[in-house]
């Protein structure tokens, strides 16, 4: 039973190479990637069972690690396979954005919108800007559960000293609900800047990533507001 799944790998690889994945079904899209965890078994049935059970390809790779593990066929390796193609895709995205300098909404939006890709829980992030507004450094200074994470207001401090910058962008994601602020990351936010003002350090702009796009306090009016 070995030679024509081997012949149809083959067959499907080579598609791919030639003319990429726009012409995939989605459960074909899984079939072949499973087949770099799977040896020596159709994948076929696997694949769609993954699109039946979560509804789409990215459901599939939004999906827990315990929810693909309850898939028949699913093993650790291909779970962790999964996995990883949203956070590999992240990580391209960034490092593909030629984007440094956040001088417009439109460029804030979209480099936050990047930095968040793939992840299921919270995290709080601290941008680093140099007085032309170019990024000197972007970093994760806090992690939560899917639903807040915790922040003080030294934690980012600490981050704009050691850049050695006095302009920052905070930024934090909503894995499961809305780019819009909550009352907490409101009044989190006023803390934070009246906080960082004591140490000559600006708070530009607070960039909140939802499963809807992009919020921004400087956009809507909330930075002035929290002054």
């Amino acid at each position: 039973m070995d030679a024509p799944h081997a012949g149809h790998r083959l067959r499907m690889k080579e598609r791919f190479l030639n003319s990429g994945l726009e012409s995939f079904e989605p459960h074909e899209v899984l079939e072949l990637l499973l087949t770099y965890s799977i040896p020596r078994k159709n994948t076929n049935l696997i694949a769609h069972k993954l699109i039946d059970t979560f509804g789409s390809l990215s459901g599939v790779f939004d999906a827990t690690f315990e929810g693909l593990k309850s898939i028949d066929g699913i093993t650790d390796n291909s779970a962790t396979l999964i996995k990883m193609i949203p956070q590999l895709l992240r990580l391209y995205s960034i490092g593909a954005d030629n984007t440094k300098c956040l001088n417009t909404i439109e460029r804030v939006s979209n480099y936050f919108s990047i930095a968040f890709i793939g992840l299921k829980k919270e995290e709080f992030k601290v941008c680093c800007l140099d007085n032309g507004l170019n990024v000197i450094s972007c970093s994760t200074v806090a992690k939560g559960t899917n639903k807040s994470a915790i922040i003080s207001p030294r934690i980012v401090a600490e981050a704009a000293i050691k850049a050695n910058s006095t302009n920052i962008i905070i930024s934090h994601n909503h894995p499961d609900t809305t780019s819009r602020p909550s009352d907490a990351d409101k009044l989190m936010t006023r803390k934070l800047r009246n906080c960082l003002k004591e140490l000559d350090i600006d708070i530009l702009d607070h960039v909140i990533v939802g499963n809807d796009g992009v919020f921004s306090f400087k956009e809507t009016g909330l930075m002035p507001f929290l002054n």
